[in-house]
């Protein structure tokens, strides 16, 4: 994910939707991320910025975005790891995508299904990416598993 922030004259910076509030973090767990070692990096920069203010599009205006920062890290890591861990075993993305929603107590609809599935595919691409997980093809289905 990486997101367009706008600095004003007078130092207070837009975050958009680079970043998701603690409430938000905690009620969904997921929040839709395109490319997930790109929204990391975001995440970092806007770690080492410095303003006047910042304005996040989820959660009040703050001068210090060090915390919040911080727990979308920390997340976005959590959601990683438990990916990679049922990945123990040979799996579906369906399979991936069920269990998700099971492990955060959360209720699948359309909705979720194309905007968090899409988010599940960018962190099995992302842990590929990482050499931690792989893919291959049996049966015409796409199996993923640690490597």
């Amino acid at each position: 994910m990486i997101c367009a922030g706008i600095r004003t004259s007078d130092d207070v910076v837009f975050l958009a939707d680079s970043v998701f509030s603690e409430e938000t973090i905690n009620k969904y767990h997921l929040f839709f991320i395109y490319d997930v070692k790109e929204y990391l990096n975001t995440l970092e920069k806007i770690a080492q910025m410095k303003a006047e203010l910042f304005i996040p599009s989820h959660c009040e205006a703050t001068k210090n975005m060090t915390n919040l920062v911080q727990e979308n890290q920390r997340k976005v890591k959590e959601v990683a790891e438990v990916i990679y861990h049922f990945c123990e075993k040979e799996v579906t993305f369906e399979e991936v995508l069920k269990y998700i929603f099971d492990h955060y107590s959360l209720t699948m609809n359309a909705n979720q299904y194309v905007l968090i599935g899409s988010t599940i595919r960018s962190y099995l691409s992302y842990l590929a990416d990482e050499n931690k997980i792989t893919y291959e093809f049996k049966e015409n289905k796409m199996i993923w598993r640690q490597v």
